[in-house]
């Protein structure tokens, strides 16, 4: 039985293949200059490491470096080019900088990763006087209000609270309302004693 030899490989064995393939003739049928053809496949590693850490979709990078050579190539330019590759670089990174401040940021949503965000701490001052002004006012209410008030606030029907306490719905309900707007009076200075 005889082995077939293997396919002979086009390609330098020190480098991987490359991951973009750029077209001479831009979608709009423009011919692509070839001195950024060049500087894109010369410099792909480069722009593959350019924020790789936040954009790590390798497809993507592809299609911007693409779209990066295409818009260097078609961009007029007042005096002539001295650097073509620093001139893409800058396309590209323009181009990235772009892609990323659109796309969705994702944050994996287990509670235990939400409490270490610093965001998942702290409130907006607006949150924190409403957080002061509730406990100034449930202060002023006698504890067993108090507490069918805050077990309310949790979604408990006034039905299901009544009968934890042994009254009818219709006095608890008098009961909460004439609590918080005693509450009320006391804090707004009219002390009805």
């Amino acid at each position: 039985m005889s082995v077939a030899p293997p396919f002979p490989d086009r390609q330098d064995n020190h480098r991987p293949p490359n991951r973009i393939w750029i077209r001479e003739v831009d979608p709009e049928g423009r011919p692509v200059d070839p001195r950024f053809i060049e500087a894109a496949y010369r410099k792909e590693n480069d722009f593959f490491r350019y924020r790789g850490d936040e954009l790590n979709d390798e497809a993507i990078k592809a299609n911007l470096i693409e779209e990066s050579v295409y818009r260097a190539s078609k961009a007029e330019k007042t005096e002539p080019l001295r650097d073509a590759a620093g001139y893409l670089f800058k396309v590209f990174a323009n181009l990235v900088d772009r892609e990323l401040a659109r796309a969705p940021r994702l944050v994996d949503s287990e509670p235990h990763i939400l409490e270490l965000l610093p965001a998942s701490r702290c409130e907006t001052g607006q949150q924190m006087i409403d957080n002061i002004y509730l406990h100034e006012i449930l202060s002023e209410i006698s504890p067993e209000i108090r507490w069918a008030i805050q077990r309310r606030n949790l979604g408990y029907e006034v039905q299901e609270i009544a009968t934890e306490l042994e009254i009818s719905a219709d006095c608890l309900s008098t009961r909460m309302r004439r609590g918080l707007k005693l509450a009320l009076k006391r804090l707004l200075g009219d002390d009805v004693r």
